[in-house]
């Protein structure tokens, strides 16, 4: 009843409590705020500001704690949710993954399946294995991301060729061989070890016996006439020629594949200019046809325009199959086949050079011998002594032949150390046992006293043994003497006499040849004449090295002063073209001459970029000749401009 009565009195407390708050509330939502209606006691909306949505009296009453207990269990299920559809969105985007991966390989795996065919149908001589080792799904999209990373520069052919190139993977492997031959030259400096196991069974005089052995031989070359130290360092020296033969055929490679390139762009930028002009001129051509059957211009002057114009396309035609040898010359150092089509950079602008050339000019007023540079910003070629030093310095030519006249002499020093004495340490140790086995037989492996007759083991006791051996050997004057000393321990064995307690043994034996070791001689002569042959190689290499620098440094001299004297030939004949296009909108010429002028300035544009291609080539043949693959840029300062 207690209880009762203290429950209704809280009750009641916490009702009066609550009640006030409600008229309170009420008497502050009765006051007008702007932007917020008020309501009457009959529930009607008013002051309601323009623009102003009205507000519910539910939206304004604070939450309360369960209310927000409430709100918490929806936002929990969207996060629940959330997770559950960015968990499916991940599976689905692994499995469009998966599949646009598997799409991929099918296609590769189709390509390559056609590209092999048809190379075995192109050369049904060959070897399937070779044909399925040299086309790869791995090399098929190396080419494709190749083809499709957008314009190339040099330095993209460059890397290019290197992954490609048959004979630098060949020189390549060539250093893992005379890796693997230093490595055993080494080794053979310390001492041989060999280990050896025997187990027999067979009958001795009718009697069956078994025997096991083991043995450990240890052999350690004391002197061997500086044999083995040399061939290390021969090996060392020939791993050293071999790392140089790869610089030299990277070198080769880079030098004929800057050529190459240069070729193509000026064949491309050439046959770019020829077809700018057919297509140009073919409306004077057409213009020409109608005047003549109008009888507006005489025979011969329409027979000149066909002329030129037939000679215009004849031009294009013979700068398109320049093209396309000079496409194919550079497609053979990055394997491509000879559908696939390179984009490239721009590596010149024809305005560009001409600004340089007559801004120059203007400048030095002609005060000056120096022609100027082709390019603004360009680094300047240094004195021809010191393109001698540099070569003599970073030539791999020279420091191949170098290290071969090295292998040469060592080889030398090896053939003479066959003359020299020889001394070998050899030591062997292990253990030696043999039995009769069966019943009836006296033995000393025998379990019980010598001389009862008992059963025995097929596993008999191994008893120690050893030796020691010196070996010497010397060619004296084409005689091979050698002198063996050697003292040993025999463990007991049932095929000796007497054997019970084992054997031991001290020998010394010679040997003298008769004139069996004249070969010698002969093979040290050859040594010497090899050395002299590398010597010969080594001052034709230091000669053509000579060569090719002078030859690079008065080919680039050459080169720019060409460019220079055909910027202005080609000035000369834009000025011409300017000047029978203004007279031919002036009616005083007739077709022919403003053809003829816009045929010249084509040719003349012609032998500019083949001065330009002459020039970039000279600097390759510069770079080539010092040995330094960067040492001249065969770019252009200003950012390149890509063409297809």
């Amino acid at each position: 009843m207690k209880r009762t009565l203290a429950f209704i009195f809280a009750f009641g407390t916490a009702v009066g409590l609550c009640l006030p708050a409600s008229p309170l509330y009420g008497a502050e939502t009765r006051a007008s705020v702007p932007g917020i209606a008020s309501v009457s006691e009959d529930q009607s909306i008013s002051n309601i500001q323009p623009g102003i949505q009205p507000v519910s009296m539910t939206s304004a009453v604070p939450a309360e704690e369960p209310i927000a207990v409430r709100k918490d269990a929806p936002e929990a299920r969207i996060e629940i949710r959330d997770e559950t559809m960015m968990q499916e969105l991940n599976k689905q985007a692994k499995e469009v993954e998966k599949a646009k991966t598997k799409a991929l390989d099918d296609a590769v795996r189709l390509q390559v399946e056609a590209l092999r065919e048809e190379r075995a149908r192109e050369m049904p001589y060959l070897d399937r294995i070779y044909i399925r080792t040299s086309i790869t799904p791995l090399k098929v999209q190396q080419k494709d991301e190749f083809l499709n990373s957008g314009p190339k520069n040099l330095k993209d052919l460059i890397v290019r060729a290197k992954s490609v190139h048959t004979q630098a993977k060949a020189a390549h492997e060539n250093i893992s061989l005379y890796n693997r031959r230093v490595l055993l030259a080494f080794r053979k400096l310390f001492p041989e070890a060999s280990i050896n196991f025997n187990n027999r069974k067979g009958q001795l005089s009718g009697s069956p016996f078994t025997g096991d052995d083991w043995h450990i031989t240890l052999r350690q070359p004391i002197f061997n006439g500086g044999i083995l130290w040399n061939t290390f360092l021969q090996e060392k020296a020939s791993l050293e020629a071999a790392k140089k033969q790869f610089d030299k055929t990277l070198s080769e490679l880079v030098f004929d594949l800057s050529r190459a390139y240069f070729e193509y762009q000026r064949a491309l930028q050439t046959a770019d200019e020829h077809q700018v002009l057919v297509d140009k001129m073919k409306r004077f051509a057409e213009m020409s046809d109608e005047k003549f059957k109008e009888n507006l211009i005489s025979e011969i002057e329409h027979l000149n325009v066909q002329s030129l114009y037939s000679q215009m396309n004849f031009d294009l035609e013979s700068a398109n199959q320049e093209l396309e040898i000079a496409r194919l010359e550079m497609q053979r150092y990055l394997d491509l086949s000879v559908n696939d089509q390179v984009q490239l950079s721009k590596i010149y602008n024809l305005d560009d050079v001409v600004e340089n050339q007559a801004s120059s000019v203007t400048g030095a007023a002609g005060a000056s011998k120096t022609p100027p540079d082709v390019f603004k910003g360009e680094e300047k070629s240094p004195e021809l002594s010191k393109l001698v030093d540099l070569s003599y310095k970073n030539r791999p030519e020279l420091q191949v032949e170098a290290a071969k006249l090295q292998a040469q002499r060592l080889g030398e020093r090896i053939r003479w150390g066959e003359f020299l004495p020889k001394a070998y340490l050899t030591y062997q140790f292990g253990a030696l046992g043999e039995a009769y086995y069966g019943s009836g037989v006296d033995s000393i492996y025998a379990s019980a006293t010598p001389g009862s007759v008992t059963s025995y083991t097929d596993e008999p006791r191994l008893k120690k043994e050893w030796q020691l051996m010196l070996e010497l050997n010397w060619n004296v004057a084409g005689n091979k003497v050698s002198y063996t000393f050697s003292r040993d321990k025999k463990a007991p064995s049932i095929t000796q006499y007497l054997y019970g307690d084992g054997t031991q043994l001290r020998k010394n034996a010679l040997n003298v040849g008769i004139l069996d070791g004249l070969d010698a001689f002969v093979n040290v002569k050859q040594a010497e004449v090899d050395k002299l042959n590398q010597v010969v190689e080594l001052e034709k290499a230091e000669k053509q090295v000579l060569q090719d620098v002078k030859q690079a440094y008065y080919d680039y001299q050459k080169a720019t002063i060409q460019v220079n004297s055909t910027v202005k030939r080609f000035e000369y004949r834009k000025r011409l073209r300017d000047f029978a296009e203004y007279r031919l909108s002036k009616k005083e010429v007739e077709l022919s001459e403003y053809l003829q002028a816009e045929s010249d300035l084509t040719r003349e544009k012609a032998e500019l970029h083949k001065a330009l291609k002459d020039y970039f080539s000279a600097k390759a043949s510069l770079n080539h000749a010092v040995g330094i693959q960067d040492f001249l840029n065969l770019g252009t300062p200003k950012e390149p401009q890509s063409q297809a």
